[in-house]
């Protein structure tokens, strides 16, 4: 089947359509996709039906979500030799058998205050750990909408066109394999000279770093070692502090107890949960593990994803609609007078 008049000059072809098991209340494609996870997704508001479309596992997808599923379309090379499963894909990336829905009894029952801050049910994306380390490394002092725009650069300078999807081109996110001969630092320079800033540095070092350290195979030992080594690990890497190094462990590395504490959820451990720590406004590494350690204690190994729920209530954007005052009531005739 061939794609559409958007791309009629490309070499693309619509892989495969299909749906996976994961209702509305199980999965808000809004807050997951949107919310601060990934950089690479947007939402398609002049569609009839609410679409969100971005790359992921070197793959344009097209998701609608339904009352019962989530319809896909999955745009990729046509590499015959090879055999996709795009469910089986789609169903990992959005973890899809983990039952959130009792996560989230259990995580009420130990937590009060969760209730308060449970909305729209959030999922943690199981991301690639070397694109999730670049785009966390840009997170840094950003907002996601030039985070978007700095990897969008990035991935169409280093990775591989897909085609060209809703008026834009998109593209896979670079293999490591890419900067293999790359010197590290015309990468700086070339980063630097595309308005990447203090981070260029931090970005070209860590990719010859990750090298050093076998790639791929050094992801593999990351997910097998506890949470706490694994973190420490990726501390050691260039630019890369406790809140990225958990958001990598809890995204890419499958250690879903790891919580990073970022402003938003710094902000409501001090209101609702640790008033003590009222009044402190740098977060020292004794102050950052204080919070992280209370959360996992409260919610369990699944700390992480909880933490996913409470930061998405946090954020503008995603505040409940639902919790807004009642409307005013109409004036009785004794007011009207």
């Amino acid at each position: 089947m061939k794609m559409g008049p958007d791309s009629a000059n490309m070499s693309k072809i619509l892989q495969k359509k299909g749906i996976i098991r994961l209702a509305a209340s199980a999965c808000d494609l809004e807050r997951t996709l949107l919310g601060g996870q990934s950089f690479r997704w947007r939402k398609l508001s002049h569609e009839r039906q609410t679409k969100y479309c971005g790359v992921a596992l070197d793959t344009f997808w097209v998701l609608t979500p339904t009352n019962e599923h989530i319809e896909f379309q999955a745009f990729a090379d046509a590499v015959p030799e090879q055999t996709y499963v795009y469910e089986a894909m789609l169903s990992a990336y959005l973890r899809a058998d983990f039952d959130l829905e009792r996560e989230q009894c259990s995580w009420t029952k130990n937590d009060e205050k969760f209730a308060t801050f449970c909305g729209k049910p959030v999922r943690i994306l199981s991301q690639e750990p070397l694109e999730n380390i670049i785009c966390f490394i840009c997170s840094q002092n950003n907002n996601i909408k030039r985070i978007s725009a700095m990897i969008q650069w990035f991935c169409s300078s280093y990775g591989t066109k897909i085609g060209h999807f809703h008026g834009q081109d998109e593209y896979t996110f670079p293999a490591l394999q890419k900067f293999k001969d790359i010197d590290c630092k015309q990468l700086d320079l070339d980063l630097r000279a595309a308005k990447f800033g203090y981070r260029s540095k931090f970005i070209a070092q860590t990719l010859e770093q990750i090298q050093k350290r076998g790639g791929d195979k050094w992801f593999d030992e990351l997910r097998q070692l506890p949470y706490i080594e694994a973190r420490e690990a990726l501390v050691e890497l260039p630019g890369i502090g406790y809140k990225v190094a958990d958001c990598i462990c809890l995204m890419s590395l499958g250690h879903l107890i790891a919580v990073p504490v970022d402003t938003h959820i710094y902000k409501l451990a001090q209101q609702h949960y640790l008033p003590h720590l009222t009044g402190q406004k740098s977060v020292t590494n004794k102050i950052y593990n204080e919070v992280a350690q209370h959360f996992q204690k409260l919610h369990g190994p699944y700390a992480g994803w909880a933490q996913a729920v409470l930061f998405c209530s946090a954020l503008p954007e995603f505040k409940d609609k639902s919790a807004e005052e009642d409307p005013p009531k109409k004036k009785s005739k004794k007011l009207q007078k």
